[in-house]
């Protein structure tokens, strides 16, 4: 599955979450702690001599439960820029739960793999039906960067007309979410808190 993804800059919580709430489901409140291992490569992979792998602990509340796990994740991550000078992130993911993360934490240290950034997520998702499946959309609280709008369709392919068309219907509901769309942050957030810190 690939990922289609902006995220943009909420500068009014309170209007974005009234927002939000006319025009998707809430679902739940998610606290993610994430740790992202670094691991030097052989071969390039993506112009880069490094992967990275992200062991993610979130603590899940909603109407039917409260519950935590662990999962790990494995993306090969490529931001695209249409003519219209408009990038988006089209990332192919690879993620697994398991139930302990220790042994997988040593592993990585032994293998010569590092801890490259620790980053905290607080989340309220909302779910949104669209022509091209589900809509998650998220709004994020990441220290000390602020709060943002994640918008995320998956998706079976990765072609460009596909992810044009994903694109448009994402920069349609930032927009119903009364945020404009000079507010879409291209960066990942690794590199806003490595240039923050």
């Amino acid at each position: 599955m690939y990922e289609i993804e902006l995220k943009a800059h909420v500068y009014d919580r309170e209007k974005t979450i009234s927002h939000l709430e006319s025009l998707a489901k809430f679902d739940s409140k998610i606290i993610k702690n994430d740790t992202y291992y670094s691991l030097k490569t052989q071969k390039l992979i993506n112009n880069k001599d490094h992967i990275s792998i992200r062991i993610r602990k979130e603590y899940i509340q909603s109407s039917d439960t409260d519950k935590s796990e662990i999962l790990v994740t494995y993306k090969k991550k490529e931001i695209r820029t249409n003519e219209f000078g408009t990038s988006i992130e089209v990332n192919e993911e690879n993620e697994c739960t398991v139930s302990d993360s220790s042994p997988l934490e040593k592993f990585l240290i032994d293998a010569g793999a590092y801890i490259q950034l620790k980053k905290e997520k607080i989340t309220l998702r909302y779910t949104l039906q669209t022509d091209y499946g589900q809509a998650n959309l998220e709004l994020c609280t990441v220290p000390p960067l602020g709060d943002f709008l994640e918008i995320e369709i998956l998706s079976q392919s990765n072609d460009n007309q596909t992810v044009e068309k994903i694109q448009d219907e994402i920069k349609n509901l930032i927009q119903k979410c009364g945020i404009s769309l000079d507010c879409i942050e291209p960066k990942y957030y690794s590199e806003m808190l490595n240039q923050h810190s």
